[in-house]
């Protein structure tokens, strides 16, 4: 599968107009209660349709969608000389930091086959503490400092309470890169899966947070918080592979040795980001996810 089909740059990618926009690998115990919960809340707002600052619906899957995976999944890893490069960026800020050699990378799969993904031969993957039962897919992929950069989840997922923290704020699509994967169209708000690095620019900061995402947020260009999150098939309502689930005005993600969310003076410096080495090796790793949905 190609896992990568074209560049969208711009706010526009995710606002309405009008209305606007397991393997072998080392383990370790983390701090996953803001995680948790935001994974909580993200489930409450697909399933029950509850909104983002009000403004839009929540994709939900479609009627009579259950779950239908079966099989476990632990993170293995296997050497690949052949990952594809990451797409370069076409927002304003264009990253120009190089990326590893191809045959420093190595490429997981998950036992079951359905999922793989290539990261850098010096991070890490392991199951985040409490999650991973089958049939769930659960990986925290952490840098060479043991750092989580980002985590992923396949399969089914619980529910609880969620929304705005804050008032909205002006919402902005630094970079986006539209992915070929599963996704349910008939989800409310759905648009193609997509990687994204998108900012919340509060008063005296900027929120800013990669991930896939597959829905709209934000209204007359202003947001209070959105998901990285794909509304997936049956077997997966939700899906996501992200350094946060839920990215909330005024808060931050970052527990322990989770970075999550990143803040950032102001949105110049949140575009110098995309010139980092763990920006492009995230940006890289994220999009070569590939799913064989069933």
């Amino acid at each position: 599968m190609d896992s990568t089909k074209k560049n969208i740059t711009g706010e526009a990618a995710f606002s309405r107009e009008g209305t606007a926009p397991h393997s072998t690998a080392k383990t370790s115990s983390r701090e996953l209660g803001p995680w948790k919960a935001a994974v909580a809340a993200l489930a409450t707002a697909l399933l029950l349709g509850t909104t983002a600052c009000g403004a839009s619906s929540a994709g939900s899957p479609a009627a009579g969608q259950g779950t239908t995976a079966t099989a476990s999944a632990t993170p293995t890893a296997t050497a690949s000389a052949t990952a594809s490069q990451a797409p370069s960026s076409s927002a304003a800020a264009t990253s120009t930091a190089p990326a590893p050699e191809p045959d420093k990378w190595q490429t997981y799969m998950s036992t079951d086959g359905k999922v793989s993904f290539d990261y850098p031969a010096g991070w890490t993957l392991a199951t985040p503490a409490g999650l991973g039962a089958a049939p769930n897919i659960d990986v925290d992929v952490s840098d060479a400092a043991g750092m989580v950069v980002a985590s992923l989840h396949y399969g089914p997922s619980g529910a609880g309470p969620g929304g705005c923290r804050q008032n909205p704020v002006p919402y902005s699509v630094l970079d986006s890169v539209e992915l070929a994967l599963p996704y349910n169209t008939a989800a409310a708000d759905t648009i193609t899966p997509r990687f994204a690095f998108r900012a919340l620019q509060e008063p005296g900061r900027v929120t800013a947070s990669y991930g896939i995402a597959g829905r709209v947020a934000g209204k007359d260009g202003k947001s209070c918080m959105f998901y990285n999150v794909v509304s997936g098939p049956a077997e997966s309502p939700f899906y996501y592979f992200a350094d946060a689930v839920q990215v909330n005005s005024g808060g931050s993600e970052q527990t322990g040795n989770r970075k999550g969310a990143k803040t950032f003076p102001s949105l110049e410096e949140a575009k110098a980001y995309m010139q980092t080495s763990e920006y492009v090796n995230a940006k890289r790793m994220i999009t070569s996810l590939k799913i064989k949905a069933a």
